[in-house]
């Protein structure tokens, strides 16, 4: 009794510990700020302003099918908007997805194999959790993620028992994922089917039977969507970002690069230094957590010659789920179109850790497990490092931006180009869609959230032509002056075009940072004088000529 009490107490204690640890920088500052994320807080107070009938906003904007995936943390957001601030509800939801990631990895072992290296799991998931598509804000694929690994674990162990309250369970958890994102239900319903005949034969046709009538709700769902996709996006191209040249090693080699998820810091550099070398790759997580898999896979092996292939005999749909999703992470197109979304390989990637889960057995290496311990450590240190420092960075740049907010006036429409110094040390910009505050509980139309110039989202521009001008603007409105994969000339001349035919809907323009050829262009259809301005932060009328 006392030993059990023990186990549960030091289990509870790590699982406290280890989220105090990694979520502290979020809660440390005043205002976290994530890219996409601030995008959408905003929409998600245009769905609030649509329902309580505001006109100004009305008439620009409208709901999306109601059916429509990529929106139940849109609607989370509604929710927690009437009960918290903008910031307080990003904090909610950065910590929501990410200990969901976690809590997903060690339900989803607990489910497959029992109480054994649940810590390890856990770990595994603090450490995957710890990627950009978080960072950035896919609050959406997060949710979806968080779905399909508690989905999964409780599909393996009702599918040979299946019965009619089962079958309502597992229909409604899959319209919740299928509501958060298309590439998460995919990858869900793909591991129930697959699950679903790795069962005993005289099992198969009951396990049949109660499994396929619960994706009939999300049929209709996808006839919509599929409607709704032809319509708003084009036709689907496949599209190799990273894959130049298909008969050079080099361009596969930035083919599996390309999917690095874990890059939260350039690789380039550490954490609260300025050091910038090539050879600090060595450090970086990515690197770190694929030997994690490779001590795991080596101790799995050990394990499975001193017990018998059969030990694992349940784990086999696992197996072939993991083969498949690291074959379509390294071979894969990113996309099909940014008119569709883009960063498909990376969303299999952060898969394919939760799923290998399940797989790795540790009882028989304990050196293997050790070093994948020490390894999987490292690497949440590390990005709870980068963390930190990107909090900080990012508070700091809020202050200041959002510091314009009480020079904007009401009923106005406003857009930003935003110049940064240094686009390359994290990930994202956060400056690049701060703009999206200033919008939030006032009557001001903010053009520049990239979501609007989607069909991708709960919320959309009614004018189809809107909608363009907000794609292309979203597109060529940020400028990383360091960054050697941006053609600064090229997206510079994008921009001129577009405030050329579209200045007359930009009442206010905001201005973050400076570059003389860039003001030069803003300067073109906005006054000359700013009417506020402080630090880097300038905020400019449209010209009346214009």
């Amino acid at each position: 009794m006392n030993l059990r009490f023990s186990a549960q107490t030091g289990f509870i204690l790590f699982t406290v510990l280890l989220a105090a640890f990694t979520c502290a920088p979020v809660w440390a500052v005043e205002y976290f700020i994530n890219q996409d994320g601030s995008g959408h807080v905003y929409t998600a107070s245009l769905m609030t302003e649509l329902l309580r009938g505001n006109s100004f906003v009305k008439e620009v904007f409208a709901f999306n099918s109601l059916t429509f995936p990529n929106s139940s943390g849109h609607w989370l957001l509604v929710f927690l908007l009437f009960l918290v601030s903008p910031f307080t509800a990003t904090k909610i939801l950065m910590t929501f997805t990410y200990l969901g990631i976690v809590a997903g990895a060690g339900w989803l072992r607990w489910q497959t194999v029992g109480r054994e290296g649940v810590e390890t799991a856990m770990l595994v998931g603090a450490a995957a959790g710890f990627n950009w598509l978080w960072l950035l804000g896919f609050y959406n694929f997060n949710i979806g993620v968080i779905g399909f690994a508690f989905t999964v674990g409780l599909y393996f162990v009702w599918r040979e028992k299946m019965n009619w309250r089962r079958c309502l369970v597992l229909s409604a958890l899959l319209v919740v994922v299928y509501l958060s994102h298309i590439i998460s239900f995919g990858i869900l319903a793909g591991s129930i089917c697959l699950l679903s005949v790795f069962v005993p034969f005289e099992k198969l046709k009951k396990t049949l039977l109660w499994t396929l009538p619960a994706f009939l709700p999300v049929v209709p769902m996808l006839i919509i969507y599929r409607s709704l996709s032809e319509s708003g996006g084009g036709d689907f191209a496949p599209v190799w970002r990273y894959l130049s040249d298909p008969f050079s090693p080099l361009s596969w080699l930035n083919q599996f690069r390309g999917a690095d998820l874990f890059v939260l810091i350039s690789r380039k550099t550490l954490p609260f230094t300025d050091l910038n070398s090539n050879l600090l790759a060595v450090f970086a997580p990515g690197l770190w957590l694929a030997g994690t898999v490779v001590c795991l896979a080596a101790a799995t092996w050990i394990y499975l010659r001193r017990s018998g292939r059969d030990s694992l005999q349940k784990q086999v749909p696992f197996a072939l789920i993991y083969a498949l999703f690291i074959l379509i992470v390294m071979f894969a197109p990113d996309d099909f179109s940014w008119q569709h979304g883009g960063i498909m390989r990376e969303r299999f990637l952060l898969c394919s850790f939760l799923i290998f889960v399940p797989l790795f057995r540790l009882d028989r290496s304990v050196w293997l497990k050790r070093s994948a311990h020490f390894m999987l450590a490292c690497v949440i240190v590390f990005q709870t490092l980068a963390l930190w420092e990107y909090s900080l960075a990012a508070d700091k740049t809020a202050r200041e931006f959002l510091s314009a907010g009480r020079a904007v006036p009401e009923k106005t429409k406003i857009a930003s180009v935003v110049v940064v110094e240094d686009g390359v040390r994290f990930h994202l910009t956060p400056a690049g869609q701060l703009n999206n505050y200033f919008g939030i509980g006032r009557d001001v139309l903010v053009w520049d959230n990239y979501e609007m110039g989607h069909y991708l989202f709960p919320v959309v521009a009614k004018n189809p032509a809107d909608r363009r001008f907000v794609f292309d603007l979203t597109r060529n409105n940020v400028f990383p002056l360091n960054d050697p994969t941006v053609n600064l000339a090229e997206k510079l001349a994008n921009l001129d075009s577009i405030l050329a035919e579209h200045n007359d809907k930009i009442e206010t323009m905001l201005v973050w940072g400076s570059e003389p050829r860039i003001e030069a262009v803003v300067k073109k259809y906005f006054a000359e004088e700013p009417i506020f301005q402080n630090g880097q932060v300038r905020l400019y009328r449209r010209r009346e000529s214009n």
